[in-house]
């Protein structure tokens, strides 16, 4: 298995990398709503900034969770080596590997697929407390834990 701290800081780029995009996207909008207030009058003014504050109250709010996302993966102790599915734990299973730590979605780390999932995700809590060897049903498909890290 591919090393634990090469996983998170794969994911926490990810999540700098989408915070990025966001703040474009928020100057963007900063730029547009400067533009229309030079050059609109009356209710299509208020329309639109309108409009405008509601796009950046989204994009703060996608900010707010990224970065809630990021707090959350620094937290995990790269270090630390489990016996059980736990917070902060990798699972190989025969299906897929889980990193349980916060739901950021898959990436490829190391030619790896791996889903970052929240610990409060239904797969997640199926597979808390399990072992090695121990086979979970997750809709209705087995899964049956072959590592964690």
């Amino acid at each position: 298995m591919i090393l634990k701290s090469k996983i998170r800081d794969a994911f926490v780029d990810l999540l700098h990398k989408k915070i990025a995009d966001i703040n474009v996207e928020l100057e963007a909008v900063r730029e547009s709503a400067t533009a229309e207030t030079k050059s609109s009058m009356g209710d299509k003014y208020e329309t639109s900034r309108e409009m405008m504050m509601q796009e950046r109250n989204r994009l703060g709010s996608q900010i707010d969770v990224f970065t809630n996302q990021l707090a959350a993966l620094n937290t995990i102790d790269t270090e630390k080596k489990y016996t059980a599915v736990s917070y902060g734990a990798i699972v190989k299973t025969d299906g897929a590997t889980f990193f349980i730590s916060a739901a950021v979605g898959q990436l490829s780390a190391d030619g790896i697929s791996v889903f970052a999932i929240s610990g409060e995700a239904p797969i997640a809590k199926a597979m808390l407390g399990k072992q090695i060897g121990d086979t979970i049903s997750f809709n209705s498909k087995p899964f049956t834990i072959k590592d964690i890290a």
